[in-house]
């Protein structure tokens, strides 16, 4: 409502779509002031870079930044993800390529942007869709089973000095029998 009225005193018709977005956005800068906020409170230092993991220049303008307020990059947690669900016969080029634009693409734009920085561990955030599948989800599981296999290479060609996991998060929850049970 806020969004619309100043859009209205400046002389503007905001459409919703748009009122929309920039509410978001607004929500999404103030969750990241206010996390930031918190961290800082715990006395952990942080920063808060925006770039488009699919774009070498940008996330390497983000690490340069990171490397002359830190120095070197130790680390990469990867967790990008879009979800473009559909029936496998109504699945299109463009989704597959939404999916596996962040995802797969935005791990090798990470991986081509550290090659020179002494990496110790690698964390990529997957699903357990690359393992058990869901429906309508054909490509972001294919997506995240690129990703276990590259964990694998990267673990294999880096050896003992990294450690490299691929968490397959997701709603598949396994209880232990309890003695209990019989």
């Amino acid at each position: 409502g806020a969004l619309a009225a100043a859009a209205k005193a400046r002389g503007e018709t905001g459409d919703f779509f748009g009122l929309q977005e920039q509410g978001q956005s607004i929500a999404a800068s103030a969750e990241v002031r206010m996390s930031l906020a918190d961290l800082d409170a715990r006395g952990i230092e942080a920063m808060y870079l925006s770039a488009d993991v699919t774009k070498l220049g940008e996330v390497s303008v983000a690490l340069d930044h990171v490397r002359e307020t830190w120095g070197s990059v130790d680390g990469i947690v990867h967790g990008a993800g879009v979800l473009r669900d559909k029936a496998l016969v109504d699945m299109t080029p463009d989704r597959v390529a939404d999916v596996f634009g962040p995802k797969v693409g935005g791990l090798s734009v990470l991986l081509e942007a550290t090659k020179e920085d002494p990496i110790q561990m690698i964390a990529l955030f997957s699903s357990i869709a690359a393992r058990a599948g869901n429906a309508g989800q054909a490509a972001y599981s294919a997506a995240n089973e690129i990703l276990n296999k590259v964990a694998a290479n990267e673990a294999a060609r880096r050896g003992d000095w990294c450690r490299v996991r691929s968490y397959n998060w997701g709603c598949l929850l396994y209880k232990a029998p309890s003695p209990r049970d019989g």
